[in-house]
């Protein structure tokens, strides 16, 4: 056994095929939250990996011919091609240096850190090339660490657990009655609009005040609730709440990340609120990111679908500078799908209809200015200058809003169920520090209309949405749901 041990850390440039090996195995572990991948697509992802070491490995024998000089000078460009996003994102978490950034290379960034890369990589060179030194201890502390770091990557894939998430508020069937035939006659729309944060947080880091929509609003007859608050600040789990009317069993972060996101789209395909309002009749239109029952999404979420195995390294950047990424074109996709939602709302026609529209504003991409004017989509898919760029979108979705509202409701015969809910806040404020970026994530702007309501049962100033369709329900079809205590987990941000 040392013997073997011993031929393993003097073998040169061993730790390549360690570190190849490495980060296949823990880009597809990472893509356990999102979905398992397909055996060929690994396959093919490895395969691409071990070639491009394989012409990296040879274009640096070439330059300094050593062999133990070749695998340092190839494992220094190896891990700045295939983490080149895990160094740029460490980089802006890294408290001493994001700041820096943020204020004067933000734009540039990416061409900076490339050059900073090569800068790197350049002086390695150098170094090997002039040093007289056989370099073979630390060959050998290569070929153990990275030995050792492909045993624990083995083995946490190998005993890899998700958190499987359970909604907790199941309805008991004395709480589930008929309703009358009149009630069933009056649209429901359900509106999100992407990381619409609430007026007082508008007023506190834009110093812009929500007048506008907000009078206009209450004199169509809508409840703002002005302390309202999400369940939780992913899309994904909040908008699973809120059409099931239940919290899930997701309590902090660290649960959060072991979740596969799959299984919050299925919590919404079948939610409780688009079961129930289709066995009361209603015609289920989906204008959103999500399946709903059996009705496919209307457009494809470009946030949380990552199902690229390239996304960590420069590969990715350099195919999506040049727009040919999946992921590119999904996103750019949303300067059309938004105004068309709008479009869309205001063709329901068949009575009665649920339909939930899912906005994706003001939330980035920032691809219109206050005036509705399209921006590049440089300018859009950029995050610099974001949070000028969404008080302006933000301005826009209002317009749009207002438009919308105004044309549903001259053109409704019997006054229809309107929510208008952000499923999360803004959650860009990292300057500001973990905790008051997480509380101003959780932020949301919540307005309802619910015509002839009794009080009974009704809105409230801190009304979260798991509650919203409960109201609806207890006031609209004779249900007796309790209302949840109202409250928000954190499942996006990583706290310092």
């Amino acid at each position: 056994m040392q013997f073997r041990i011993s031929n393993l850390t003097r073998t040169p440039f061993l730790y390549l095929a360690f570190f190849a090996a490495l980060f296949i195995i823990n880009t597809a572990r990472n893509k356990f939250v999102f979905y398992f991948p397909a055996a060929q697509d690994v396959i093919l992802f490895s395969l691409i990996i071990v070639c491009f070491a394989g012409v990296c490995f040879l274009m640096s024998r070439l330059l300094v011919k050593d062999s133990i000089k070749t695998g340092i000078l190839t494992l220094s460009i190896l891990i700045f091609s295939f983490y080149y996003f895990d160094i740029y994102y460490w980089l802006f978490d890294f408290k001493p240096l994001s700041g820096i950034i943020t204020k004067f290379l933000f734009s540039k960034f990416h061409l900076v850190l490339t050059g900073m890369m090569f800068l790197i990589s350049f002086s390695i060179f150098l170094f090997l090339k002039k040093t007289k030194r056989y370099l073979i201890r630390l060959n050998t502390y290569f070929n153990l660490v990275f030995f050792m770091f492909l045993l624990f990557e083995i083995y946490k894939t190998a005993t890899y657990k998700e958190f499987n998430p359970i909604l907790q508020n199941k309805f008991k069937a004395s709480e589930i009655q008929s309703h009358s035939d009149s009630i069933q006659q009056r649209n429901i729309y359900y509106i999100v609009l992407d990381s619409y944060t609430n007026s007082s947080s508008l007023k506190k880091y834009w110093n812009y005040d929500n007048d506008t929509l907000a009078g206009f609003l209450k004199s169509k007859g809508f409840f703002i609730a002005e302390k309202s608050h999400c369940n939780y600040n992913s899309t994904p789990f909040s908008i699973a709440s809120s059409l099931n009317m239940s919290y899930l069993n997701i309590e902090n972060y660290e649960q959060a990340q072991k979740v596969q996101i799959s299984k919050a789209y299925d919590m919404v395909k079948n939610s409780a609120t688009a079961e129930m309002l289709s066995a009361y009749g209603y015609e289920i239109k989906n204008l959103s990111l999500f399946d709903l029952k059996n009705i496919p999404a209307f457009y494809t979420d470009p946030f949380y679908r990552k199902t690229n195995l390239f996304d960590r390294t420069i590969f990715f950047l350099l195919t999506e500078r040049l727009g040919i990424t999946h992921e590119h074109r999904q996103l750019i996709s949303l300067a059309e799908i938004n105004p068309e939602i709008f479009m869309r709302l205001i063709s329901v026609r068949e009575k009665p209809s649920f339909c939930y529209a899912h906005v994706m504003m003001p939330h980035y991409p920032y691809f219109y200015d206050e005036n509705g004017n399209r921006m590049s989509d440089e300018y859009a898919c950029s995050e610099e200058g974001r949070k000028e760029k969404y008080l302006k979108q933000l301005k826009f979705a209002n317009q749009q809003l207002m438009k919308t509202i105004n044309y549903i409701l001259s053109h409704s015969e019997v006054k229809p169920v309107i929510i208008i809910q952000g499923d999360h806040g803004f959650r860009d404020f990292a300057e500001l520090g973990s905790e008051e970026q997480i509380k101003e994530s959780k932020t949301i702007f919540n307005a309802c209309l619910l015509p002839d309501d009794t009080l009974k049962n009704s809105a409230y100033d801190s009304i979260s949405p798991v509650n919203s369709f409960r109201i609806v329900f207890n006031n609209y079809f004779g249900t007796k749901f309790s209302l949840l205590e109202d409250k928000s987990c954190n499942t996006e941000i990583k706290s310092e």
